[in-house]
């Protein structure tokens, strides 16, 4: 006989596949969350039995700010938790046990920490942990098998099958009614609605997850999770958002509060509030006392008013950087500038600036040295120059180097160092003066109390502090009247943090520099004005990371955020006035833009206009992903001129690199020749008749242009009707397709389009800005490209001469080059090459190799962003020797390795072969991948890493010391690669290459002598 089948499940409570998949989902959350709560356990509970572990098959450390904020939830239910097990039992018949239920427990330990911290208050106690029957199959199968659990409980069980499961409410109300009981609730909320950026990134992210969250679309707020428990028949109810709870001495002391700075760096301030004010913690009692519902701040009765806003929104990545510092630049006869200068991004911090414009191609670019990349520094503007203070690495990496921005030159200027490091300083210019106040800050393991006046010839000052005293702070805001003398000054300094807390003080300042080496400055604490209304207290006005910003008679606080409460999108923007000790918010500027903006971690400035411009800015959203704005936030302030007309638009124009450091050289406003102008040498010209005489060319090192040359029927044949005949209309061709005639490699102001070969050289007639530099047509990413292989139809139109045997015989590649009227960006070439030009004509700039320290390249980049043909006339490239060369037709360029050089097209369009060769030994150029032929040589990479360590290496020392020696390694270098060997028995000044041969002459093993080695050989 057959087996039977089973008859199907009738089951009601049978979950679908979908269901299932849910479940599956919903449980894969605990294993993120306990991820991040074995890294809590470790950092901050090292004296603890480690629970988490057994449950964590790898640790990994967790960022700052999720630590914190897993170690605060931890803590609040801790606490709750705590405070239930310690209080009395209220009996009146019969003896009772008390009972922990933990429902959706996952993999969470919180018996064995009671049982571990609270030992004598859990006697009897029974612990029961609710979840799906899967995961606690799971954590019965870890906790019996591990001793370090097992040994701590009695009756370990995971009862068979399920219960129907309730909904949130159902078991909300159901709790309520079993007797003496509390409940304690964890949970999101909206405060501020779906659409401000957190929420969206959070929703975004369980969305993703397909574990999207229910209660926040009935229980937004605090009042209605209050509402919530207080109609499902409990008595007592409290509520606390985790921001108001870690200000809160039910959960932690002051002193806890700071200790726990010591136990791991942290200076997330802005996203740790904006994580707190998106979660609440409920403690509901059956018996109690009635609770009010909790109060939730609102600034209604302050009058408010629409702002005119307009947002510019930037492509994929561009401008998004956080923690940066904005100038806004402007010089007669052309339009404003925004450079939003370092900062956060998207994975480090940046060693570069935003340039936005309003359309207009910008030629911003700087010269040889400047400010190191860093985050939490100040800018402030002292008219002919702008003012770097401080910043930091890490936060237990603060800084004191202070820079000039030099705004005629575009050059940085090492001023004077400020005597402590400090990151988040209030700094503010004092007028016209060319003075800068700046009060307090955050050193690497405390508060800097002091305040400093900036002189620009006498440094920074200790000024003599009177008046209303208070704690010192960082990350506060500070603004100056419009009523400043030579001498003196005054204003306002508001929020800040103290002792891990943001204050709600709003104080007024007066400074008194008459007598420049004794500034006395005088503190005065003001009040709320009794008719600013009677719910809008400090709170708006007191803010940590907040722009602040003087407009008329008044001050415009702008984002940041605040204490215990979340700013809305109607309180995020305020104006108030300080009449004598009083302050009055006078109104609320209201932006409907969408996107909406945040402003946390963000850049403003004031344009001539009276518009306030926002640029970058953002905020890690916990563990839920990172939001950025992406866009220029531009918001006219009342009563501008030009209200009501449309706002100017502004475009991300490019990325600048700034190469830290200081200048070799001091800036020149003239060339050292004395000359007006730089001196531009025309490149030689020569004709060859062997091929030695081009042997010897290479030998030599020098550029030159080489005539009369049979390059082949290209030269007569070759237009971009022939050409897209011969290749075929249809190719496919990646190019580059720029906005503007000036690419930039660094700024990526250009796309890759693929298009075809016929449209390209269509477009090109055209006018069109685009740029064809050929790639392998069969392995474009790992093979260097050969004319005749990709283009085999125009092989036989272009050779090499005889002349160039040994660029055929040690051949790398050979591209062609197609381009309209666009300039390739600065950069060298790490081989030698020569360029062929076939079609129109081009003129190139170059600069010896030595030049390099004087064009803007960074520490491992072979290109510059510096515009070379519109800086020719500027002081920027006075320590430069530029060579030039007009190509014409059928003429070649002989390009040394490591000529830094850039080219602009004399014609509409321009035709050419550039064909790369090697001139070292093999061995000296790097292993791998090297498509282009540009990769660095193998010493200078290796170099590089040796550098890396080296830092690495004086970490742990102070930080002058570090600089001391640092600097004095970087001088030794510099002098050995001047040929200053320091008596180690080389000659002084001499710089010998290795001349190269052709693999003829290698063959036969040929001697050469070297230049500026007299009587040497070398052979192959």
């Amino acid at each position: 006989m057959g087996k039977s089948k089973k008859p199907k499940s009738s089951d009601p409570n049978a979950k679908s596949p979908a269901a299932k998949a849910q479940d599956d989902q919903v449980m894969g959350t605990n294993s993120s969350s306990i991820v991040s709560k074995r890294s809590v356990e470790k950092i901050y509970h090292p004296a603890e039995p480690p629970f988490f572990r057994y449950f964590v098959s790898k640790y990994q450390r967790r960022a700052p700010l999720i630590n914190r904020g897993y170690w605060l939830r931890l803590r609040v239910i801790d606490v709750l938790v705590r405070d239930f097990l310690k209080r009395p039992l209220r009996v009146r018949e019969g003896k009772k046990r008390k009972v922990v239920v933990n429902l959706g427990a996952g993999s969470d330990v919180l018996p064995w920490q009671c049982l571990t911290r609270y030992g004598g208050f859990c006697q009897g106690v029974k612990f029961i942990d609710v979840d799906f029957l899967e995961l606690m199959e799971r954590k019965r199968g870890v906790v019996v098998g591990e001793g370090g659990l097992r040994g701590f409980l009695t009756n370990v069980k995971v009862p068979e099958g399920e219960r129907v499961r309730e909904g949130a409410d159902g078991v909300i109300k159901w709790a309520s009614t079993v007797g003496d009981a509390e409940f304690v609730l964890l949970e999101q909320i909206l405060p501020d609605g779906k659409v401000h950026p957190f929420a969206r990134t959070m929703l975004g992210h369980f969305d993703k997850l397909n574990t999207q969250l229910k209660s926040v679309e009935v229980y937004p707020t605090v009042g209605d999770q209050h509402r919530r428990f207080e109609e499902r028949g409990w008595e007592e109810v409290k509520v606390w958002t985790l921001w108001q709870a870690w200000g809160d001495e039910t959960f932690l002391s002051a002193e806890e509060r700071v200790r726990l700075d010591e136990v791991e760096e942290f200076d997330e301030w802005e996203e740790f509030a904006l994580f707190g004010s998106h979660y609440c913690v409920v403690r509901a009692r059956t018996v109690g006392e009635k609770d009010p519902a909790p109060v939730v701040h609102s600034a209604v009765e302050i009058p408010a008013e629409s702002v005119q806003t307009q947002i510019d929104e930037t492509a994929g990545s561009r401008g998004q950087r956080r923690f940066a510092a904005a100038m806004e630049l402007s010089n007669k006869g052309k339009q404003p500038e925004i450079v939003n200068v370092l900062g956060l991004g998207t994975r480090s911090r940046l060693q570069s600036c935003d340039v936005f414009t309003q359309g207009e191609a910008s030629g911003l670019t700087f010269g040889e040295g400047g400010p190191a990349s860093r985050m939490c520094h100040s800018l402030v503007d002292l008219e002919d120059s702008v003012l770097l203070v401080g910043g930091r690495g890490s936060p237990s990496s603060p800084l004191k180097d202070c820079w000039l921005f030099d705004k005629k030159t575009n050059t940085w200027i090492r001023t004077h160092d400020l005597p402590v490091p400090l990151y988040r300083p209030a700094v503010v210019a004092l007028g016209n003066s060319g003075t800068a106040l700046l009060v307090n800050g955050r050193g690497k393991s405390s508060t800097f109390e002091g305040c400093l006046l900036y002189h620009p010839e006498q440094g920074w000052i200790e000024c003599d502090i009177k008046g209303t005293t208070f704690a010192a702070r960082y990350g506060g805001v500070i603004s100056v009247k419009n009523s400043n003398t030579a001498t003196s000054s005054s204003g306002i300094y508001a929020g800040g943090l103290v002792d891990a807390l943001f204050t709600e003080e709003v104080m007024s300042w007066e400074l008194d520099f008459s007598d420049v080496k004794k500034p006395v400055l005088t503190f005065t604490r003001l009040r709320p004005s009794t008719d600013s209304g009677p719910d809008a207290s400090s709170w708006l006005v007191a803010r940590f990371g907040a722009t602040c910003i003087q407009h008329g008679n008044e001050f415009i606080l702008l984002g940041g955020v605040a204490r215990d409460h979340l700013l809305g999108y109607q309180d995020e923007i305020v104006g108030f006035s300080v009449t004598g000790r009083e302050y009055k918010i006078t109104h609320r500027l209201v932006s409907d833009a969408s996107p909406r903006a945040l402003y946390a971690g963000h850049s403003a400035v004031v344009a001539n206009d009276a518009t306030i411009v926002v640029v970058g800015g953002g905020a890690t959203c916990f563990s839920m992903g990172t939001f950025w704005n992406k866009g220029v936030y531009s918001l006219r302030l009342p009563g501008s001129r030009q209200a009501g007309e449309p706002l100017p638009h502004w475009v991300h124009e490019k990325a600048v690199d700034i190469i830290p450091g200081e200048r070799s050289l001091p800036i020149q406003t003239k060339p050292h020749n004395g000359d007006s102008s730089i001196r531009i040498k025309t490149i030689e010209r020569v004709q060859l008749k062997t091929a030695e005489d081009f042997a010897k060319i290479v030998r030599d090192g020098r550029p030159v242009v080489l005539e009369g040359l049979d390059l082949g029927n290209c030269v007569t044949s070759w237009n971009l009707k022939y050409l897209a005949e011969k290749v075929g209309s249809n190719r496919k061709v990646v190019v580059h397709e720029a906005a503007t005639q000036v690419m930039d490699f660094n700024a990526k102001n250009f796309r890759y389009v693929t298009t075809e070969f016929g449209d390209l050289a269509q477009k090109i007639e055209q006018g069109g800005r685009l740029y064809l530099r050929a790639l392998s047509h069969e392995k474009p990413t790992e093979k260097p490209s050969i004319l005749a292989d990709d283009f085999p139809t125009l092989a036989d139109d272009f050779v090499l001469p005889e002349q160039l045997a040994l660029v055929r015989e040690n051949l790398f590649s050979s591209v062609l080059r197609l381009s309209g009227p666009v300039n390739m960006w600065l950069h060298y070439d790490v081989m030698a090459n020569v360029y062929c030009q076939v079609g129109g004509s081009k003129r190139l700039i170059l600069f010896p190799p030595s030049d390099v320290e004087h064009l803007s390249f960074a520490p491992g980049a072979s290109s510059s962003s510096i515009d070379v043909f519109s800086c020719l006339e500027s002081p920027e490239l006075a320590q430069t020797h530029p060579h030039e060369a007009v190509l014409g037709l059928g003429e070649v360029l002989f390009l040394p390795p490591l000529w830094l050089h850039t080219a602009t097209p004399t014609s509409d369009q321009s035709i050419a072969v550039n064909v790369f060769f090697r001139d070292l030994d093999s061995n000296s150029y790097a292993a791998g991948r090297d498509v282009y032929g540009n990769r660095d040589l193998a010493a200078y990479e290796k170099g590089r890493q040796d550098i890396g360590r080296i830092a690495n290496s004086f970490q742990k020392l102070p930080a002058e010391a570090r600089e001391f020696y640092l600097l004095r390694l970087a001088d030794e270098l510099r002098r050995k690669a001047r040929g200053d060997t320091g008596g180690d028995g080389g000659t002084a000044n001499q710089s010998v290459r290795l001349p190269i041969e052709s693999a003829r002459h290698m063959h036969q093993g040929t001697a050469l002598t070297g230049p500026l080695c007299p009587g040497g050989t070398w052979a192959a």
